[in-house]
């Protein structure tokens, strides 16, 4: 049988070959300056189907837990759960305590919660991979290392980028910096000592960043937490900018600069910049105690911890609200203020349970936040005594913010007797709003003194979450 014969190649024209590799060089170069795109993460839900009535929910027999790994379910409200650490989970530092961050404003979840870190006792930071599907948590790095995996080591808490689900911002020294997973590199963005010269840092202070990724603050100038006296804002594109608390002065490379408004002479506890980079919230010792800086002005308004308009309680900010649990009238009492009129403000649960108590505390965590500012805040609630008497004690929760509803959604009972700062469970949401990272010593079976991070899935929009056992509801 006859084969086909190959048709023979035809001389190329010199010039169309040219135009050819032209053409190809092009192409490669503009495919090198397109940066690679982030992989999309969902849009955060503004509302959840989860139970959100206000019965009294007592405590089911404590779930026996199983190691680092185990996934169950929240008897009470039907929610899946994770159980991330146990005392093996770094071989080499065995039975250490392992946590959410300190600060519940800190984006502990990348964009589409395919990664989070949890903080040792050490300050050390664990990252891991996360399969969202299945709820499933891996440490990252090498497994068969002595600590059996990555171990980062921020001067403070980082936090994940709003941008691009490979990166994270920290501090190391004076430094901020990035490091990229898929490539384990660190790199060096801004070194603060460029715009103010021998300024003292500390470790276990911690970064905020815009939603954007374009501007970082962080606080500076003492030795240690609440003995710093610098605000300082760093902008990729225009540079520095500071603000003294001790001198009441602003400087930098852009903005005005002199005297601010209001007072001064104070240090820092926490600043946190919000989501749009136009506001930078002061918590210090001050004598209103909170403070909100118009970043690109010498405004700088007060509001009072003690008095109206009440900014006390712990904050979480937005693009240009802020929420705090200013416990008027109850202990769960929030409210949702602009900063740019923080005596006008909105609360968030109407009506308050009765009958009132003030034993209660919260850390908001607000890291799902867009532009439109209706996302849920989600949080931990707990107690001093330890007891469960009204709806949302020692529970994981979401409050509505777009003021629609005023709808309390329950997830879980975080299971964690507060003995010390540590025990508290610091709730963090996920920037796409469907986990929360917490800490909890689950009634002080974990460990002598230690405590272990955990993962609860909220329940996605629309789907209906499981019955619950008419056994556990007191009316």
């Amino acid at each position: 049988m006859n084969q086909s014969q190959p048709t023979p190649a035809r001389a190329e024209d010199p010039s169309s070959r040219s135009h050819r590799l032209l053409l190809a060089w092009l192409l490669v170069s503009v495919l090198v300056l397109i940066p690679t795109r982030p992989s999309a993460a969902q849009s955060p839900p503004s509302t959840y189907n989860a139970i959100s009535d206000r019965n009294v929910r007592l405590y089911p027999s404590l779930p026996a837990l199983g190691s680092a790994g185990y996934q169950f379910t929240d008897p009470t409200f039907g929610s899946k759960m994770l159980r991330v650490s146990d005392a093996n989970t770094r071989p080499d530092r065995f039975g250490r305590q392992w946590r959410s961050p300190s600060s519940s404003e800190t984006a502990a979840w990348n964009t589409d919660s395919t990664k989070f870190y949890v903080v040792g006792e050490g300050g050390e930071q664990l990252p891991y991979n996360f399969n969202p599907a299945t709820m499933t948590a891996s440490r990252m790095g090498d497994p068969n290392n002595g600590s059996r995996g990555l171990v980062l080591a921020f001067s403070g808490e980082p936090s994940f980028s709003f941008v691009n689900p490979d990166l994270i911002y920290g501090t190391s020294g004076s430094q901020i910096v990035s490091y990229r997973f898929s490539t384990a590199i660190q790199t060096a963005l801004h070194d603060e000592q460029t715009c103010l010269p021998g300024v003292v840092t500390h470790s276990g202070r911690g970064i905020s960043l815009t939603r954007d990724d374009q501007r970082f603050l962080d606080y500076i100038g003492g030795g240690s937490q609440d003995s710093d006296v610098y605000v300082y804002v760093y902008d990729r594109t225009l540079g520095c900018r500071w603000l003294n608390t001790q001198t009441g002065r602003i400087g930098g490379q852009w903005g005005p600069t002199g005297a601010f408004t209001g007072d001064n002479g104070y240090s820092i506890h926490n600043v946190r910049i919000s989501k749009n980079g136009k506001w930078a919230r002061i918590t210090g010792g001050g004598p209103a105690g909170v403070y909100f800086w118009n970043i690109e002005s010498l405004n700088v308004v007060s509001c009072s911890v003690s008095a109206a308009p009440y900014c006390g309680g712990h904050l979480v900010t937005g693009f240009d609200t802020v929420i705090n649990q200013r416990q008027l009238g109850d202990g769960m009492e929030f409210a949702i203020r602009p900063m740019a009129n923080v005596n006008s403000a909105t609360a968030l649960i109407s009506p308050l349970v009765t009958p009132a108590q003030y034993v209660n505390d919260t850390h908001p965590s607000w890291n799902n936040v867009q532009s439109d500012e209706k996302q849920p805040v989600c949080m931990e609630t707990f107690r001093t005594d330890n007891l469960v008497q009204r709806a949302w004690d020692g529970e994981i929760i979401c409050i509505e913010t777009d003021g629609l509803g005023l709808l309390v959604w329950r997830f879980a009972h975080h299971r964690s007797q507060i003995v010390s700062f540590w025990d508290q469970p610091r709730a963090n949401v996920s920037q796409d709003g469907r986990f929360i990272l917490f800490t909890s010593n689950w009634e002080q079976t974990v460990g002598s003194g230690r405590q272990d991070a955990f993962i609860v899935r909220l329940a996605p929009a629309n789907i209906t979450q499981p019955a619950v056992p008419s056994s556990l509801t007191v009316h």
